[in-house]
C-alpha cells in the first residue's frame, strides 16, 4: 500500500469511528427533554455520513483501476434519483430532501450523481434549452412530521441544485429566463420534486399543497 493511500484510508476510518460515536450520542439523547440536542445530533450525523460518502468516493475515483464513471453510476442508482420528460418539460425527483445550508461537503454528495444522471438523460434525449422557464419545488416531508420539522425555504440548498439544473436545460438562470416557486406538502415519503416548465402565456402556477401535520 503507497503511504498517501495509507493516510487517506486512515483518515477514512477515523471518520467512520467520529460517525459511530455521534450515532451512538444520538441515540441516548433523550428527545422529549431535549429536542434541540437530539436534532442537532441528528443533523451531524447526516453531514458526517454524507462526507464520509464524498471522502469514499475521491479516494476510489483518483486511482486508474477504478471507473469514476462506473462509481457515479452506482451511486446514482443508490440515491435512486430520476429525471423524465414531462408534457411540458421535465421532471426530477430526489428521493431525500436538499440538503442544508450548512457546509459544502453535504452539497456535494448531492450535485454530483444528480450532474451525472441529468448528463445520462440529456445524452439521451435531445434536449432544447429553455429561454423562458418555470420551476418549481416541491419539498414532500413524510406524514406525521411536526410543524416545526418542516424547513425554511431559504434553510435548503436550491440555488446550488438550480445551477446544475441550468448546465442542462436553462438558457440562463437570471430571473429574466426563469421564475421560481417553492411549495411544501406532507406525503408518504421525503423527497424533493422539481419541475422545469415552459413559461407560455397561460402561466401555470401550482396549487398550495401544505396539508395540516
Amino acid at each position: 500500500m503507497s503511504p498517501n493511500l495509507y493516510d487517506r484510508t486512515n483518515r477514512l476510518k477515523d471518520d467512520i469511528i467520529r460517525l459511530k460515536n455521534a450515532v451512538c450520542a444520538y441515540e441516548m439523547t433523550d428527545a422529549a427533554r431535549y429536542p434541540e440536542n437530539f436534532e442537532d445530533l441528528g443533523m451531524d450525523i447526516a453531514m458526517r455520513a454524507e462526507a464520509i460518502a464524498c471522502t469514499a468516493r475521491n479516494l476510489v475515483g483518483s486511482y486508474p483501476v477504478s471507473s469514476r464513471k462506473r462509481m457515479l453510476h452506482t451511486v446514482t442508482d443508490a440515491q435512486g434519483i430520476e429525471v423524465m420528460e414531462t408534457e411540458m418539460g421535465y421532471e426530477i425527483i430526489i428521493p431525500q430532501l436538499l440538503p442544508k445550508r450548512k457546509g459544502r461537503q453535504n452539497v456535494v454528495f448531492l450535485l454530483e450523481p444528480l450532474s451525472f444522471a441529468l448528463e445520462c438523460f440529456c445524452r439521451e434525449k435531445e434536449i432544447c434549452r429553455m429561454e423562458q422557464a418555470f420551476i418549481c419545488y416541491t419539498y414532500e416531508y413524510a406524514k406525521g412530521i411536526p410543524v416545526r420539522g418542516i424547513r425554511d425555504y431559504d434553510n435548503l440548498e436550491a440555488k446550488e441544485v438550480l445551477d446544475v439544473i441550468n448546465a442542462f436545460f436553462l438558457l440562463d438562470d437570471s430571473g429574466a429566463f426563469c421564475e421560481l416557486h417553492y411549495r411544501t406538502k406532507v406525503g408518504k415519503k421525503n423527497c424533493t420534486h422539481i419541475e422545469i416548465r415552459r413559461k407560455t402565456g397561460q402561466m401555470w402556477y401550482p396549487e398550495m399543497a401544505l396539508e395540516s401535520v
